[in-house]
């Protein structure tokens, strides 16, 4: 098993499974150093990657002069390939068994917004504007869902369930589907935008049934969300930096601190990993429904 062929169809089947482009390039770049370590060791075939190899590859990155952060994205790719080899039989053995990519423990989640920062952040778009009350709504359903900024762009329009109160997230990262809550506030912004902004927009191009577009009526760019939220983070005066993953990670750690069960929050982020949610804290059990109802600071905002 060729190094460069059986990576190149793993990143087609990380494509496949419908993992963002950004990932699937990090994924890339990340398996490219692994596999001119390999070159250096003179190993051509993956079933001669042996645990002492694995070893020797994560002490290489442990000596480099980044973060912890860093290094682990360095070496979760690989596991994750040799997991991949094993589950589709094309290795009985996993060299990466008990690799240990970064300590949980001392892990940080990046920056997270105060509620008052969350309600300075909503009031700055204008609300005179189509696009703006496009945008806020777009804030909101980041905020209550904890919804990715990819999974955001592939909503579409009957994705969204105003009677039941909830969001239909079909197409989330690994192909897995999901369903959040709306909480009161997005829902009002979304009922606005769907009754009088998206209709204007949509007669340019009808066939297209992407939630949120743009005034020519075509799906909107990560590209243009990331900028529209990082000219109202200078507008409402937050040094911290914003972005879409911001609203994500807000949205958990308001939950947890709201005392939310960690298996809700689970739930919610569409984390597989139960560890990967708890960076956010551990908290008491509460009922799965009613901790969004009664815990999200933005229900009632």
């Amino acid at each position: 098993m060729e190094p460069d062929v059986i990576i190149s169809e793993y990143q087609n089947h990380l494509k496949a499974l419908g993992y963002a482009d950004s990932t699937v390039d990090i994924y890339r770049k990340n398996l490219g150093q692994f596999k001119r370590f390999l070159k250096e060791q003179k190993i051509t075939d993956l079933r001669k990657v042996h645990k002492k190899t694995i070893q020797a590859y994560k002490a290489e990155v442990m000596a480099e002069k980044n973060a912890m952060e860093t290094k682990a994205l360095k070496l979760r790719p690989v596991k994750r390939l040799f997991e991949h080899l094993v589950e589709n039989n094309r290795l009985f053995i996993n060299p990466t068994e008990g690799l240990v990519e970064t300590c949980r423990k001392n892990r940080k989640i990046g920056t997270v917004l105060t509620v008052k920062e969350v309600q300075r952040l909503m009031e700055q778009p204008n609300l005179s504007f189509p696009m703006e009350i496009r945008n806020r709504a777009i804030m909101e359903v980041f905020y209550t869902s904890g919804i990715r900024l990819n999974e955001l762009i592939r909503l579409a329009v009957h994705d969204v369930d105003f009677k039941e109160k909830m969001l239909y997230i079909r197409k989330a990262k690994g192909s897995k589907q999901r369903v959040v809550p709306l909480g009161k506030t997005a829902r009002h912004y979304l009922r606005e935008y769907l009754d009088k902004i998206r209709p204007r927009h949509s007669k340019r191009n009808p066939k297209e049934r992407a939630l949120f577009l743009k005034n020519t009526g075509e799906t909107l760019s990560p590209g243009a969300i990331r900028q529209a939220i990082r000219d109202y983070r200078i507008k409402a005066g937050i040094k911290k930096p914003v972005s879409p993953h911001t609203f994500r990670r807000t949205c958990a750690t308001h939950l947890v601190q709201q005392g939310a069960d960690i298996r809700y929050v689970q739930k919610l982020l569409g984390h597989s990993r139960l560890s990967t949610t708890q960076t956010y804290t551990k908290v008491m059990p509460v009922e799965v429904k009613k901790s969004h109802n009664q815990h999200h600071p933005g229900k009632d905002l």
